[in-house]
């Protein structure tokens, strides 16, 4: 590869020249076309930062059913992907962990998680955003489509998930789209201080009973200070919202409010609080949402 990098004429062929060219504060354009690469990016903490963006167009990083993941960054910061697309990424199509002011916007994930092979991950079902360990992340304007394990195994991997996140610090996923995974739209487990808000998360399978139990629309479990709020549910089949202490950590700060949860197979389940009834509020604030018209329950509590 001779090309300078400089132009779209003397484009670089490789992300992978470009991100080892790349100065601190830059930005990479990758023009629209279909490429198949996994990369891993490890501690690049830039002071600036990088942005890695599809330009003129979305690119599509397409694993071809044997890449275990497109991008992944590890104990990385202050990096920006934008507008590319991901798909056919056997494990996940993008993903980090212990990384900090981490921003993933405009993003397709598509077709991925179908059979994932990174088993040493622990619990590694098949996902199209994969993110846990980090801080001020912000995932916005993503669309996460048909992802997760595919066929369903069971008893392991059941179900995957669209956006899967887990023990993110002051975080923010908004205005994102998650439908038709084979698994949950959204995880959000063991977070801090996390906004949810203005997603759409529709027609995706939950369904999970074969084994007891159910993945949700949105799963919220663990962790403390999660605000969820002017979201849209529906049409899951499975709980549009569901909210749980599964490992008895006693949450706190959970705010529920102006969503949206209709035409699922039920509209919330909350499991875990000794109670059959809503729990506390200090647990839990119910505040304005419409939980209404879902196919066997609207709400359904499980102590």
């Amino acid at each position: 590869d001779e090309n300078n990098g400089t132009s779209a004429q003397t484009a670089f062929k490789t992300l992978s020249k470009a991100l080892r060219k790349v100065h601190d504060g830059g930005k990479i354009r990758i023009l629209p076309g279909t490429y198949s690469f996994s990369i891993v990016l490890e501690n690049c903490k830039l002071q600036n930062g990088i942005i890695i963006e599809g330009y003129k167009g979305m690119p599509v990083f397409d694993g071809k059913l044997n890449l275990p993941a497109g991008l992944f960054f590890d104990k990385c910061a202050h990096i920006i992907i934008d507008s590319i697309e991901f798909r056919n990424y056997t494990d996940f199509g993008i993903g980090g962990t212990f990384c900090q002011q981490i921003v993933f916007r405009n993003l397709i994930l598509q077709d991925n998680g179908h059979k994932a092979e990174l088993k040493e991950w622990g619990e590694m079902d098949g996902f199209g955003i994969y993110i846990d360990e980090s801080d001020e992340v912000l995932i916005e304007g993503c669309e996460a489509t048909l992802n997760g394990p595919d066929p369903k195994i069971f008893p392991d991997p059941l179900l995957g998930t669209g956006i899967d996140t887990y023990r993110l610090k002051n975080s923010i996923i908004r205005n994102n789209h998650s439908h038709h995974n084979i698994g949950g739209g959204l995880l959000v487990e063991d977070g801090v201080n996390v906004i949810v808000e203005g997603n759409e998360i529709n027609d995706n399978d939950l369904d999970a009973s074969v084994d007891d139990w159910w993945d949700g629309g949105i799963w919220v479990d663990g962790g403390h200070d999660i605000f969820i709020r002017n979201n849209n549910f529906h049409n899951n089949i499975g709980p549009g919202i569901e909210i749980s202490d599964e490992d008895n950590q006693h949450p706190t700060g959970y705010v529920l409010e102006n969503n949206s949860s209709t035409n699922n197979y039920f509209g919330i389940l909350i499991w875990n609080f000794g109670t059959t009834d809503w729990p506390d509020t200090s647990i839990l604030i119910n505040r304005n949402n419409n939980i209404s018209d879902n196919q066997q329950k609207d709400v359904w509590i499980m102590p």
